[in-house]
């Protein structure tokens, strides 16, 4: 499967990949929820997303953590007594709320997102088996001038040694450490305008127990994560997603508003999907909706969107939780293939994504925060607000 592929991607290698598209499918096997101070998020409007009776039946849950940790007390929201709604219920609110919203624009679309992940290896080491192959293969290809056939074949060759570097060529750490990081996009509108991602901002390093960090000591006390910021500014078309390469910024506006024909343009993207034979369907419009949810889209493909999801089934309402940041949403989760989970918490009052995760076997392999989304006329500052 692909997003299994991804899953093993080993941070230093992603260079190699679309900037836009690695963060959702890079293994976060979290052991416990890191401390994060608060951040505010501009709700586009206050409309709540169910009515008093039934907003008042979400029942208090918990964040899920993964790999056995017990993580920091929270303590929760309250429940309250009204029976609970049903998560199709929640999701045509959220339709009804999303259609209410204004239609905006403006000259870059920002994203600010915090990745949690578990460190799975010293960076360096990945990066010095990296450089050896591809010293190796410049020299190999040196050597083979004229001869395209074997070249083809090295290059072949050199493409399935990174990708076992990156899938498991790097062992393990003997110890449990985790890292948390912030990034921030700016992509222009305007085709050919120069667009920028701001990485490894806030970078924390965290050790799953005392042991562990004295493990860590013992090892030599080696740097787990890079936390010098990074600023790449490109003027290079991105795509949605490398499960949708047809779309982009640009033609998102021209997906339909209608439930009935964004369903079959869903489906027809599904089809041409490049990743359709390893991607069951289900797990790609759960994979596809959270790209949707943090793009441009107008109120009214959103709110589409919103009912085309209301009828998957086994969709679980899980009611209130508190997010990585420490905000309050409502929590959804759904099976998909290959015993993998997908579950969102969406805020109730604007029906915005707050955060998204991708489990296994009930193990997190990815969460993201989502800590701000609009518009920005500036490239490098962030929307007012």
């Amino acid at each position: 499967m692909t997003d299994r592929l991804f899953a093993g991607l080993k941070p230093d290698g992603l260079d190699e990949l679309a900037e836009d598209g690695y963060r959702r499918r890079r293994s976060a096997d979290l052991a416990r929820a890191f401390a994060t101070p608060r951040v505010r998020r501009r709700s586009r409007r206050p409309f709540l997303l169910v009515a008093s009776a039934a907003a008042a039946g979400l029942a208090a849950a918990t964040v899920v953590v993964a790999s056995g940790e017990t993580p920091a007390p929270r303590t929760p929201s309250p429940a309250v007594a009204a029976a609970p709604v049903t998560a199709r219920s929640f999701l045509l609110a959220a339709a009804s709320t999303a259609l209410r919203e204004p239609a905006e624009s403006g000259r870059y679309w920002y994203v600010r997102e915090r990745t949690f992940a578990k460190v799975h290896h010293v960076p360096g080491d990945y990066t010095a088996k990296l450089n050896a192959l591809r010293k190796a293969q410049k020299d190999k290809e040196a050597g083979l001038k004229g001869a395209p056939e074997r070249l083809a074949a090295a290059e072949k060759e050199f493409e399935k040694k990174v990708t076992e570097l990156k899938t498991g060529g790097v062992p393990e750490l003997p110890y449990a450490a985790f890292s948390a990081d912030t990034r921030e996009t700016w992509r222009p509108m305007k085709a050919g305008e120069t667009g920028r991602s701001v990485s490894n901002q806030d970078v924390e390093v965290t050790f799953g127990s005392p042991q562990d960090e004295a493990d860590w000591r013992a090892a030599g006390s080696p740097e787990l994560a890079e936390k010098k910021p990074k600023t790449y500014d490109d003027g290079t078309e991105r795509v949605l997603s490398i499960d949708n390469p047809s779309l982009n910024l640009h033609n998102l506006a021209d997906l339909p508003t209608g439930e009935d024909a964004l369903r079959r343009r869903l489906d027809d993207l599904w089809k041409r999907s490049p990743n359709s034979a390893d991607t069951d369907k289900a797990g790609y419009l759960w994979q596809t909706a959270v790209d949707l949810m943090t793009a441009p889209l107008k109120p009214g493909t959103r709110s589409a969107l919103f009912r085309v999801l209301a009828d998957q089934p086994a969709v679980t309402l899980e009611g209130r939780t508190s997010d990585a940041l420490g905000r309050t949403g409502v929590a959804l989760s759904t099976p998909a293939a290959h015993e993998l989970t997908v579950r969102l918490v969406v805020d109730e009052r604007s029906a915005g994504l707050l955060q998204y995760e991708l489990a296994e076997k009930g193990k997190l392999l990815l969460r993201v925060a989502l800590e701000d989304m609009g518009w920005s006329d500036e490239l490098g500052r962030r929307p007012a607000g």
